[in-house]
């Protein structure tokens, strides 16, 4: 099988597994890691020889640019201390334990085990974040555990790249903390320039495809200046892309804004579930050049490492919040403790680990490789599928409080808006009749959004607004049947009937998220 065969299938069965992970209501990190896992070890199946340091530059900018695009500068900033404590007190505490550990227990070299450290040490949201939407959790800790992804990918690949050049011996421990900080602040400043100079490029620009190509090019362009100037690329592109996530309401327009999110959105699926399963198909020659391996050995080893980066988390959660002075409750300290799924962050930088190192071979690259994917491995099933009754056991599901919070926020939205309005009909020129038809359908908006409110904990599936949306999409639906004979009598231009079938596909999404038809 040729590589761009075997691309074309993990694409495949990147979109089988994650389909029948939503159909069985898991996280689909968990389904990929496990498919890869399994496709790995079919017989006969090529290992495709991936160059280190192109992963990292495909794989990485992507993935932590749309981390930062879909990251809420305001409330990172409103949680800010527990989302540092996190981000780089524990990190910097599991870098040094898994170190500690690897070198001591598995003999491999200190600058490898930091390195090592380094891959384990950033965690994913994506899984524990599809289970706390799936169950609508309210609060701050979605906030916070999103905030520690973007954080502490900068903290702990930071940390990679300082531990890497260790390896190769051009770096001296009096300099490592100074090399530290100088890398971060360099990455943070290039960030900024590159945020605010696509921002700027964007708001000239009014076509979404040209708006989508931008777009990938700013973490490129982050990333590849940042590095150059030995600079961090990690944090240079978290920075640009929480910098353009501000301010995309103020320079895009709104269908070039739902086109580009759509576009990261499937990038960041696609790319997450090709690096599970590309270190999932490499796990059989991995194995094999470990000198020595003994299944039951390698087993030990990697269960003692994935105990070592959860025991640590559980511990932090304990102690820490307390000197921090966190503002939550100790059900969330559970559930966060109970959060930290590594993913393809840390996949990315594993695969990136060089074979060599300013002409040093990399120590132990293979035994570094698999405790690594196995801890991955682990640290996402195990959680990922007992995520969900813990919360709920917890008491942290969906929320009256969310459910009010939406409706009071979407009616001062609509009273602005009929207040805009009541303000232009007093202008000349404006049609009585056109304000009438504006203010009923506002008017309509805040009385679904004042039942709401009055249904409180209500969910019947009899109420009115429930009602309501059923209407709404079987009206929708008889709209579909009148466009598809329009389509078979080909008497309208085929971009007309695009265009109508986009905005009827808006209205139903609208509707069904909603109510969560």
């Amino acid at each position: 099988m040729h590589e761009i065969e075997l691309f074309v299938f993990l694409v495949l069965a990147v979109a089988v597994l994650a389909g029948l992970a939503m159909r069985l209501q898991v996280p689909y990190p968990v389904a990929l890691v496990l498919g890869g896992l399994v496709i790995g070890l079919v017989p006969g199946l090529p290992s495709p020889k991936l160059d280190p340091d192109l992963v990292f530059f495909v794989f990485l900018p992507p993935l932590l640019y749309s981390a930062g695009v879909s990251a809420s500068a305001y409330e990172l900033r409103a949680n800010a201390r527990p989302i540092l404590w996190l981000a780089t007190g524990l990190v910097i505490v599991t870098i040094a334990a898994v170190a500690a550990v690897a070198h001591a227990v598995m003999g491999i070299p200190w600058a490898a085990a930091f390195v090592l450290g380094a891959v384990l040490g950033p965690t994913d949201p994506v899984s524990a974040n599809a289970v706390l939407n799936r169950l609508g959790v309210s609060g701050r800790m979605p906030t916070i555990l999103e905030g520690e992804s973007l954080v502490n990918d900068g903290t702990g690949l930071t940390a990679y790249k300082v531990a890497l050049a260790a390896v190769g011996a051009s770096a001296s421990a009096p300099g490592i903390g100074v090399q530290f900080v100088a890398a971060a602040a360099g990455g943070i400043a290039v960030g900024l320039a590159a945020g605010w100079l696509f921002s700027r490029l964007r708001s000239a620009v009014t076509d979404p495809s040209l708006d989508v190509t931008l777009s990938v090019l700013t973490p490129f362009v982050a990333y590849i200046p940042a590095e150059r100037i030995g600079a961090s690329g990690v944090l240079a592109t978290v920075t640009a892309g929480v910098f353009t996530g501000v301010r995309s309401l103020d320079v895009l327009e709104p269908g070039t804004r739902l086109r580009t999110l759509a576009f990261w959105q499937s990038t960041t699926f696609l790319l997450d579930g090709l690096l599970f399963l590309l270190i999932g198909v490499q796990v059989p020659s991995i194995l094999d050049r470990i000198e020595g391996a003994d299944a039951l050995t390698l087993t030990g080893q990697a269960l003692l490492i994935t105990a070592v980066v959860m025991g640590v988390r559980a511990a932090w959660m304990t102690v820490a919040p307390w000197i921090a002075h966190a503002d939550t409750t100790p059900p969330e300290r559970i559930a966060i403790a109970w959060s930290g799924m590594r993913g393809g962050v840390s996949l990315a930088a594993a695969l990136a680990i060089p074979v060599v190192v300013d002409g040093t071979r990399f120590p132990d690259r293979d035994l570094v490789l698999f405790l690594a994917y196995a801890t991955i491995v682990i640290t996402l099933v195990v959680p990922g599928l007992t995520l969900a009754p813990l919360l709920r056991r917890l008491g942290l599901g969906e929320s009256p409080g969310r459910r009010r919070a939406e409706a009071e926020a979407r009616l001062r939205l609509n009273h602005a808006a009929l207040e805009r309005l009541e303000e232009l009909a007093e202008q000349d020129g404006v049609p009585e009749h056109v304000v009438d038809r504006a203010r009923d359908r506002y008017q309509s908006r805040i009385e679904r959004l004042q039942a709401r409110l009055d249904d409180g904990e209500q969910t019947d599936r009899g109420t009115d607004i429930y009602l309501a949306a059923r209407l709404l999409v079987e009206m929708i639906e008889a709209e579909r049947d009148v466009l598809r004979e329009l389509r078979r009598e080909r008497a309208y231009p085929a971009e007309t009937l695009r265009e109508i079938e986009r905005e009827l596909d808006l209205d139903e999404s609208r509707v069904r998220a909603r109510i969560r038809l």
